[in-house]
Order: C-alpha cells, then sequence, then structure tokens
C-alpha cells in the first residue's frame, strides 16, 4: 500500500511539473533591482535591447553580450513553455514576455539561469551575460 502511494505521488509531482513547462498562461511576476557591482536600475531610455528567447531545457544562446555603461533592454521571450531569467550575484530577474532594463557599470560575467521550474531538463538552463 505504502509503495502504490509513493509511486501515485511521484507520478502527481511530475505531471505537475511538465504541466508547468508547457503552460500557457503569463502567471510571471517581474522583479527589477541592481545588481551586487554597484549597478542601477536606470529611469532612461535604453542604449539597445537583448531579447533572450527560451525554449524546452534551453536558451537560443549560451552567451549574452552588452556593454559596460549602457543600459540595455533585457526581454524574455519563450518560444516553448513558460520561462524567466535570474541573473546571479544581482538582482535582476525577468519574467516571461518581460522587459527589464539593465545596467552594469564594470565588466564581467554573470550566470543566467531559467527562475521558472519548466520540468526535467530545467537545471541544464543556462547561460551567460558577459559585460564588456
Amino acid at each position: 500500500m505504502m509503495k502504490k502511494w509513493l509511486v501515485f505521488a511521484s507520478m502527481l509531482a511530475l505531471a505537475l511539473v511538465i504541466a508547468a513547462c508547457g503552460a500557457n498562461s503569463d502567471n510571471s511576476k517581474e522583479t527589477t533591482g541592481s545588481a551586487n557591482n554597484g549597478a542601477g536600475n536606470e529611469a532612461s531610455a535604453s542604449d539597445s535591447e537583448v531579447v533572450i528567447t527560451a525554449k524546452n531545457y534551453e536558451f537560443d544562446q549560451k552567451e549574452y553580450r552588452i556593454k559596460a555603461g549602457e543600459t540595455v533592454d533585457l526581454t524574455v521571450k519563450s518560444a516553448g513553455g513558460i520561462h524567466g531569467v535570474s541573473i546571479l550575484k544581482t538582482d535582476y530577474n525577468i519574467g516571461n514576455k518581460k522587459t527589464v532594463a539593465v545596467k552594469f557599470d564594470a565588466p564581467g560575467t554573470y550566470d543566467m539561469i531559467c527562475n521558472v521550474p519548466c520540468g526535467s531538463g530545467h537545471g541544464q538552463m543556462k547561460a551567460k551575460l558577459i559585460v564588456e
């Protein structure tokens, strides 16, 4: 009886994870903030835009490049499922179909991950933001 319960609970959890990745509604929230390196969220117009396209378990590029000192609009678009992006070691979080203006004053490399649990390959959804 206990073994059947564990199998049922495991299958239910797997179904919920798969459903979260394949859902078409946009319930994500957008959070903006400044990077830990002193970069700020600027109210002025952005200098450029970078679109990050996410599909199941991968981003369209392994690296995205922006220039230090410029305000850049980062936009997340999902080509399959619902995804978002967190730039690690910063407060920048970008929800599905959202745009956040980011600015980094100094060059560096930041890891980006999907911040919406999207299924079994979610842990492999990684890319780099290279500030030149």
